[in-house]
Formats: structure tokens, C-alpha cells, sequence
């Protein structure tokens, strides 16, 4: 599978819609009871959905140059994909960043990267965690979106 397959599947998964949503004209008809059941098959329906996406998203193959997240206790890094060192295995780099409203927390994300590498390495369950790290309470990486946030709190 490729990067774009990857993406495209979890694209896909993201745009179903939740076959049990009722109408108003079904809402304003059904019972108290059918109601009900129809909640509880709205929500089996959106867990099994959203076990499906998270897969989808351990399963997205990492190139180079593709824009990723680095998720710290609460705190996130824009990060690009520097190198594929294996298929289990990835090198990326921290983007420049431009700070526009640190309370706000508004950054700009720059094209241009900083120097030094961090390894992150694909776990059994199919997330990415920094090497040397456990996965609980580890940083790990998030390869479909690339966010800036630095919490002002701390």
C-alpha cells in the first residue's frame, strides 16, 4: 500500500456516514423504545467507526516529506519525515516555526526544518513511539496531521 492508498482509505472511513442517524420526520414518529434502540445502534456504529479509523491511521505508510505531528504530554511539534530507515523505523525533523500568539497559541508552521533527527519506531499495535520510549505515557507520533502547540500553562 502507498501513502496516498493510506490516506485515501482513511479518508473514505472518515466520510461515511452513520447509517442509524434518524430523520427528524423518524425521530418525531418513533417511540420512546425505538428511540432507544436506535441510539444503541447509532453508538455500536460509531465505536466500531472509530476502531476502524484508528487503524486506518496506524496503518498510513510514512515518505518522506510527509508533514507529522509529534505529540508530547501536552504539548505538540510540527515535524516532516526526514528518511525511511526501514518499514518499521523513521527519522523526522522539526519545522520552523513562527509564533504569532503564544497564549493564543497561534504558530505558523515554515516550510524549512531545524537540524537534528528524532527516531521513532512502529510498535506492535501500529503506532509510532519515539525509540527508547514506551508507548504508555511515551511521545509518540501522529502521521496525519501536523499541528504547532506549545501550552502556555506550563
Amino acid at each position: 500500500m502507498t501513502t496516498e492508498e493510506s490516506f485515501a482509505q482513511l479518508e473514505a472511513l472518515q466520510s461515511e456516514k452513520n447509517p442509524y442517524d434518524m430523520t427528524r420526520e423518524e425521530w418525531l414518529s418513533f417511540t420512546q423504545e425505538q428511540k432507544n434502540a436506535r441510539y444503541k445502534l447509532q453508538l455500536k456504529w460509531k465505536e466500531k467507526q472509530e476502531a476502524k479509523i484508528l487503524q486506518a491511521i496506524y496503518n498510513i505508510v510514512p515518505k518522506v516529506g510527509l508533514p507529522c505531528t509529534i505529540c508530547y504530554w501536552s504539548d505538540k511539534r510540527a515535524a516532516t519525515v526526514s528518511r525511511i530507515i526501514s518499514d518499521r523505523k523513521i527519522a523526522v525533523r522539526h519545522n520552523k516555526t513562527n509564533c504569532l500568539d503564544w497564549y493564543g497559541s497561534r504558530y505558523e508552521i515554515l516550510p524549512e526544518l531545524e537540524e537534528g533527527e528524532d527516531i521513532f519506531t512502529k510498535r506492535k499495535n501500529g503506532a509510532w513511539c519515539m525509540e527508547g520510549q514506551a508507548l504508555r505515557d511515551g511521545v509518540i507520533l501522529m502521521l496525519h496531521y501536523q499541528r504547532h502547540y506549545i501550552d502556555p500553562s506550563f
